[in-house]
């Protein structure tokens, strides 16, 4: 099959299951990406992941994050994986809110310093392996039993940047279904999410890409502690990535109404 065959095969098959999205039941909070839905507010989570990245090479990959929900419309994150620190914080600029169904927007900014250097690959690596610049916006539609989400914007190796070196855009497709339970009862009920997420990025210079497909299931237990499970593999790969393929597992604890309030 040749490329141009296979990327039109990849496409056909997003929209064939957001097309069968519409009659499953949505869960808005991702695995690979975050929805333009933000925390709860004065909210803390801790959260440790641990990735087994393989391809050319094979990379261990722990990252601890730290949380916090700032207001009910901003939120920051600090992570480590002990090679690089990295900071996230987006905001919620837009919400429309009715009975089973929002429209919500969030604009984000990531910025990843690393003691590493990855010259070695035309890819913008996010994963701690260099140092990196993201920002962009966040589009989060629910209607009835579907969700879904698109988050794109810019990205940008930081060596790169007085060279106006290596630069592309990031973007990831997300959409979710509760498996269970069939009817809620209780906040204190588990709950089993089944995900699917497309990854890709297209670099500005020359006609690299790459666009992967992220599987996960989710458990959740008494609507504070999350537990993820997740793989990740290439549908189209032009890129010379050294890891391209990702086996992860992830846990969360959501710590409610743990900053004290803002003084008005």
């Amino acid at each position: 099959m040749t490329l141009l065959k296979k990327q039109n095969v990849v496409y056909l098959f997003i929209l064939v299951f957001c097309l069968i999205s519409t009659n499953l039941k949505a869960q808005e909070l991702y695995v690979s990406s975050e929805p333009a839905s933000t925390m709860p507010a004065r909210s803390i989570i801790i959260k440790q992941a641990y990735s087994n990245m393989s391809g050319e090479e094979t990379v261990h990959n722990f990252n601890s994050q730290l949380q916090l929900s700032l207001t009910k419309k901003w939120m920051v994150h600090f992570g480590t994986n002990f090679t690089s620190w990295d900071f996230y914080t987006q905001y919620r600029m837009f919400s429309k809110d009715a009975m089973y169904e929002h429209l919500r927007m969030a604009m984000f900014f990531k910025s990843i310093n690393s003691s590493k250097t990855a010259i070695y690959t035309n890819a913008i690596l996010l994963d701690g392996q260099e140092s990196v610049i993201h920002s962009g916006i966040i589009i989060t539609k629910l209607k009835h039993k579907w969700a879904g989400s698109l988050s794109v914007g810019p990205i940008i190796k930081k060596e790169s940047l007085a060279e106006n070196g290596a630069a592309g855009m990031q973007y990831i497709f997300s959409n979710g279904l509760l498996l269970y339970p069939k009817t809620y009862t209780s906040y204190g009920q588990t709950n089993v999410n089944l995900y699917l997420e497309f990854i890709g990025q297209r670099l500005f210079s020359g006609k690299a890409e790459y666009l992967d497909m992220a599987p996960a299931l989710q458990f959740i237990f008494n609507s504070q502690s999350k537990l993820n499970l997740s793989y990740r593999l290439p549908l189209v790969n032009q890129t010379n990535r050294p890891t391209y393929n990702s086996a992860a597992i992830s846990w969360d604890y959501l710590f409610f109404n743990a900053l004290p309030k803002r003084k008005k």
